[in-house]
């Protein structure tokens, strides 16, 4: 092959091999299900209800939450509900602390084996286990049994308002996202009716 046809075909190799190993970095060895698809929107929807918020490395954007990544993750700020929110989280430790419109939010997370754990404060106490296969547990005023159908979790909320049906579906990017990231963003995206 000549080394013009090589360059030529270079671009499309480099492309291809930074594609598998994307593949390989959002599939392998997480503790979360997460969608395949280009989507990058996490969305909640039950009897009457919708929550959705774009996910990236850099934040979170939705109807009810404008929220931004910063230092590598160890501050979260920006607005839950029109109302300014801010976090500062030991990712070396697994906490995060700070104040929400639902009251203060104080969170721990343990890992184990191929799930984590959500412990701590959010308005109320919480404690919230995820893997890929299920998540069961209170987020705030919110109870959930979740467990995985495909790329989603299906199950059942149970909030101030009584029992409903719920799918939630988590992207890819939150993977990018440290485990007391994830419950930071959980406990302001699940926590409320």
């Amino acid at each position: 092959m000549s080394s013009a046809c090589f360059r030529k075909r270079r671009p499309a190799l480099i492309l291809v091999v930074c594609l598998v190993a994307a593949a390989c970095a959002t599939t392998g060895g997480s503790k979360l299900q997460t969608t395949s698809g280009p989507e990058q929107r996490f969305s909640m929807v039950g009897n009457g209800f919708e929550t959705t918020a774009i996910i990236s490395k850099d934040g979170a954007q939705g109807p009810s939450v404008d929220l931004g990544r910063y230092d590598n993750g160890s501050t979260i700020r920006g607005t839950v509900n029109n109302r300014p929110f801010q976090r500062s989280v030991d990712q070396a430790g697994g906490t995060a602390r700070g104040q929400a419109s639902q009251g203060p939010i104080t969170l721990n997370v343990s890992e184990a084996n191929d799930q984590f754990t959500c412990t701590g404060l959010v308005g109320r106490p919480s404690n919230v286990t995820i893997s890929r296969e299920k998540i069961n547990g209170t987020i705030g005023f919110c109870a959930y049994e979740l467990a995985r159908s495909g790329e989603v979790y299906n199950g059942s909320r149970s909030c101030a308002g009584g029992i409903s049906p719920v799918t939630v579906r988590f992207p890819p990017s939150i993977l990018e996202w440290k485990p007391i990231n994830i419950c930071v963003l959980m406990a302001l995206l699940m926590s409320t009716p």
